[in-house]
C-alpha cells in the first residue's frame, strides 16, 4: 500500500517518535506496537482515533509506545477505521520508502505466552491449539503447537476474547457423556474462579484431566468425572486448594457447557 504526501510524513514522523521505545520489548509486541502506529495514522490521526474508539490519549500512547497491547476487538475496530482488510492483522506489517507491506507469514508462530496472539481471518479466527499432549507445561516448544481456525458464529455464543482461549483434546472418556474421547475442548483461560457446577481443566503434571466442580461447605472441593460408573471424585481440601494448577474453564466440546 503505498502512503503519499502529509499521510508519508506523518507515518514516517510517528516512527520516529515511537519506534525507540521499543527496543527491549519482544517481537511480538514491537510488531503490534507497529500496526496501531500505521493504523492511527490511516484512520486520521489521535483525534479521530480516541473520539471514534472511546480510548484516551495516554493509553492510545502506551499502544504506540508498546508499553501494553490492545485487545483484539480494538484491533478490528481500529482495522476497520482505517479500512483495512481485518485479516491483514495476521500479517507480518513494514514500512519502506512510502510504501506499507503486509507481508503474510510463511509459518503461523507456534510457540505462545498469556496472553496469545489471536488473528481474524474474515469469517474465521484462528486461535493456539495444544497438539502436543506429552508437554505439559506453557510455555509449549514450536513444534507442541498447532493452530485452529474456528467460524465467527462460535465466538458469539461462548462470549470470550480469542486470546484468552485454548483448544484442547479430550483424552479418554471420565467426563463422558458431557465430553466424550476425542472432542475439542474450548478452555477459558482467564476465567480460572473454580464456580460450582462449572467443568474447569486442571494439569496434575502427568495429565490434563477436565472435571466438573462441586464446592463443599467446609470450603473444600469435589472435582468430579461425569462418567461415574468408572472413575470416582476426587477430594480436595480447603488447605490444598493453591496446590490446584487450574488451566482454565472449558467453554465447549461437543456443545456449549
Amino acid at each position: 500500500m503505498p502512503v503519499n504526501g502529509e499521510l508519508r510524513h506523518r507515518i514516517e514522523r510517528a516512527l520516529a517518535r515511537f519506534s525507540p521505545s521499543w527496543e527491549g520489548r519482544d517481537a511480538a509486541r514491537r510488531a503490534v506496537a507497529l500496526k496501531m502506529l500505521i493504523l492511527c495514522e490511516l484512520a486520521g490521526g489521535r483525534l479521530r482515533v480516541v473520539g471514534a474508539l472511546g480510548l484516551n490519549d495516554n493509553t492510545l500512547d502506551n499502544y504506540r509506545h508498546g508499553k501494553t497491547e490492545p485487545r483484539h476487538s480494538t484491533l478490528n475496530m481500529m482495522a476497520e477505521l482505517a479500512d483495512v482488510p481485518i485479516e491483514y492483522l495476521g500479517n507480518d506489517w513494514s514500512v519502506e520508502e512510502g510504501v506499507i507491506h503486509f507481508a503474510a507469514l510463511e509459518n503461523q508462530p507456534a510457540g505462545f505466552s498469556e496472553p496469545s496472539p489471536a488473528w481474524d481471518l474474515a469469517d474465521r479466527i484462528v486461535i493456539p491449539a495444544y497438539e502436543n499432549e506429552a508437554t505439559r507445561q506453557p510455555p509449549l516448544e514450536p513444534h507442541d503447537t498447532t493452530w485452529a481456525a474456528i467460524p465467527r458464529g462460535f465466538w458469539a455464543r461462548l462470549s470470550v476474547e480469542p486470546e484468552n482461549m485454548r483448544v484442547v483434546s479430550a483424552k479418554g472418556d471420565s467426563m463422558s457423556p458431557t465430553i466424550v474421547d476425542g472432542d475439542p475442548m474450548f478452555v477459558d483461560t482467564s476465567d480460572r474462579k473454580l464456580e460450582d457446577g462449572r467443568v474447569y481443566l486442571f494439569d496434575t503434571g502427568a495429565e490434563r484431566i477436565a472435571r466438573r466442580v462441586q464446592r463443599l461447605a467446609d470450603g473444600s472441593l469435589e472435582l468430579l468425572p461425569d462418567n461415574l460408573e468408572r472413575y470416582r471424585p476426587q477430594h480436595v481440601l480447603k488447605d490444598g486448594l493453591a496446590e490446584l494448577k487450574v488451566v482454565g474453564r472449558v467453554c465447549a466440546a461437543s456443545r456449549i457447557l
